[in-house]
């Protein structure tokens, strides 16, 4: 997931078709087991910039899944 979200954050997170056929989710589902992961264990290989940015993206389609 964080591999998959690492790829797309910059495009604003993959699209709901993609996460739906890689991973069985509804994009709140994803985000939310995204946003989990993140703030539970942070990628190393991403800068605090890259970070906030895609937390970002996470704060924003977790609130348009509503």
């Amino acid at each position: 997931m964080i591999d998959f979200e690492k790829h797309w954050y910059q495009l604003g997170g993959g699209s709901s078709s993609a996460i739906a056929e890689q991973f069985g989710l509804t994009d709140r589902e994803f985000f939310d087991e995204v946003d989990r992961i993140v703030a539970d264990d942070p990628p190393a290989t991403l800068t605090s910039g890259e970070l906030r940015r895609m937390r970002g993206v996470i704060r924003r389609r977790r609130w348009m899944a509503r």
